[in-house]
């Protein structure tokens, strides 16, 4: 059991490991992966949309400009350009002409254009460029916008400058904000999962240890029930025997009265050596092939025999269809029928019902009486156990039913008792149609 229990632990650890990390830890990559392209995202858009603003700054003083540059008014320029730079979004400003030389300037600016290479597009292209680089020693992001006059001829371009740190601070709180939600996302995912895994695993283990407990009782019921039963055994044969030689040496009605109860009580006796050497034999042996009505009506004859002549109770086989054969331990599964018929006949008023249901894979063998029913202070786990009854004191062994659940369980079966609606109680006996294959 202590190997059996080694295994069970490793493969739960398997199963959860294969859980974690072919579910749970793809599930957060995917997730920070997500998380990661929508920032990209958001960065295009929050770049371009700081872009934009200074587009629009150029281009709402881009025409003042213009007139400024076109009538040489230099105090009109800086002017604007010194307007421009107040906004505070702009880290510097400034006029060139065509050739290149700074015309006017506010904020950090470079003096000199003629060797730039962007200017000189701008001045071929007429269109505006853009661009990262230093200005006095600072990463900034520079646009020149072209300055046409009325007739639309160049005559000079604007440059506006705002410092690269601009976008990245921009977006820094809202970079973080993402990735701390993601964190404790995943950081609350794990607890979750780490705590459902403790808890399943612990609740596994209480359930594999309650097994393994019953396993033992059943062992130490099996061991004590066939030592009382070998012990009880030879003396019963011994006073049966004489007190059957004694009733024919004592013919007078006292002594055979007497004799008589002697013997009854050894019959009786006997039979609960016989149901404990039931109880502790080998579940199964062999599976071979049977008629299930056969072995319906065999179990049903040898009940039959038990019942009182003054009240007898109709034991009814409801039989349609084929003859369904079956893989079984004949012998046993044929005990179980006879202590399920005998206890239904038992609380019986008037008749028992025997039917049977299949289906492809099982076949249900279902026993009804039209008795009082299984008590209410009990339920049908408790009814299984054995040297449980709800019969006085004196009538009943309660190894009937456990011997049953015995023998279905072997046979890879359930068996279930329940009151009906109407009166009575309802035994079900569900069966494999093929016999498990052994491993």
């Amino acid at each position: 059991m202590t190997k059996r229990y080694s295994l069970f632990s490793f493969i739960i650890t398997r199963s959860q490991r294969a859980f974690l990390f072919y579910l749970v830890l793809p599930l957060l990559a995917l997730s920070g992966i997500a998380i990661n392209v929508a920032l990209e995202q958001a960065r295009t858009f929050q770049d371009q949309r700081l872009r934009d603003d200074l587009e629009l700054i150029g281009r709402a003083i881009r025409l003042p400009l213009s007139d400024a540059l076109m009538n040489n008014d230099i105090a009109r320029v800086q002017a604007h350009l010194d307007a421009v730079f107040d906004i505070g979004r702009v880290y510097g400003a400034s006029v060139y002409d065509t050739g290149g030389d700074l015309v006017a300037a506010a904020g950090v600016t470079e003096r000199d254009l003629s060797e730039s290479l962007l200017a000189e597009q701008l001045v071929l292209t007429g269109e505006q460029q853009d661009s990262y680089r230093q200005v006095a020693g600072r990463d900034v992001y520079s646009q020149f916008i072209p300055v046409h006059d009325r007739a639309g001829r160049l005559i000079g371009f604007m440059q506006l400058n705002r410092r690269a740190e601009d976008f990245d601070r921009s977006f820094a709180q809202l970079e973080r904000i993402a990735w701390i939600s993601w964190s404790i996302v995943a950081v609350a995912l794990l607890t979750i999962l780490a705590v459902g895994f403790y808890r399943t695993r612990q609740q596994q283990q209480q359930e594999l240890n309650e097994r393994l407990r019953e396993h033992q009782k059943m062992a130490a019921v099996g061991q004590l029930a066939r030592g009382v039963a070998h012990e009880l055994g030879a003396p019963l044969t011994v006073i049966a025997g004489r007190a059957k030689r004694l009733q024919t040496s004592h013919p007078d009605p006292e002594s055979q009265r007497q004799l008589t109860a002697i013997r009854g009580q050894v019959e009786r006796l006997t039979g609960l050596v016989q149901q404990l050497l039931d109880f502790s034999r080998t579940p199964i042996s062999d599976r071979q092939p049977i008629a299930i009505r056969k072995l319906i009506e065999q179990a049903k004859s040898a009940v039959m025999h038990e019942q009182s002549e003054a009240d007898p109770v109709l034991i009814q086989f409801h039989a349609d269809g084929e003859d369904i054969q079956l893989q079984c331990d004949a012998t046993r599964l044929e005990l179980a029928l006879v202590n399920i018929l005998r206890n239904a006949m038992q609380a019986a008023r008037s008749r028992v019902d025997i039917y049977l249901e299949t289906s492809a894979d099982e076949l249900t063998i279902i026993t009804e009486d039209d008795g009082p029913g299984l008590p209410h202070h009990s339920n049908a786990e408790q009814l299984i156990e054995p040297f449980s009854t709800t019969k006085p004191i004196g009538q009943g062994t309660g190894l009937g039913l456990a011997i049953v659940a015995h023998i279905i369980a072997a046979h890879q079966g359930r068996f279930t008792l329940k009151n009906r609606h109407e009166k009575g109680c309802e035994a079900r006996i569900s069966l494999p149609r093929q016999a498990p294959k052994e491993v």
